[in-house]
């Protein structure tokens, strides 16, 4: 269990701040492009949005899911061990106040798509950069505390099979 809650907790971090990014840049060039019309923006990130959120939601529970697991496994110091997990709580929990608080308006003010933005579009629009980049960040400090080198123990006797769990 311990090698596939590792494995499993280091592709999820790892993977959401890839998708992340990914998701970041074609969204910038999405509505940035000068071809697209009003219309078409609002119908890129009304289709887009939902899929952003429903990934970040199942790798950082997939995340948290291990983090939980693994804090059990002293692969970690116990400080380590609580940081990670206090990250990919915190990057969840932003995520689902981003979607509710923050998205969920910022959508209702594009729909029906092409309408004209309402003047709090902006401040929504702001809260949703800064929140998303502290959301990415708290993931990425939490990939690299994972992907980085574990507690060294000495073998034991049942830790002679060979088995990959411990492999270094």
């Amino acid at each position: 269990m311990q090698s596939t809650s590792l494995v499993l907790i280091r592709f999820c971090l790892s993977a959401w701040v890839g998708a992340a990014v990914i998701f970041v840049i074609n969204g910038v060039q999405d509505v940035t492009f000068q071809p697209f019309d009003s219309l078409t923006r609002d119908q890129l990130i009304t289709l887009h949005f939902p899929v952003y959120y429903t990934i970040a939601w199942v790798l950082l529970t997939g995340s948290f899911i291990s983090s939980l697991i693994l804090s059990t496994k002293k692969i970690w110091s116990r400080n380590k061990a609580n940081l990670i997990i206090a990250l990919i709580m915190l990057s969840l929990a932003i995520s689902v106040v981003d979607y509710f608080w923050i998205y969920t308006p910022l959508e209702s003010m594009i729909t029906p798509a092409g309408s004209p933005r309402p003047a709090q579009f902006h401040h929504y629009h702001q809260a949703s950069k800064y929140i998303n980049s502290v959301n990415i960040l708290l993931a990425l400090i939490a990939a690299i505390l994972v992907n980085g080198p574990l507690l060294s123990r000495m073998p034991t006797s049942s830790d002679a099979d060979g088995s990959v769990t411990n492999v270094k």
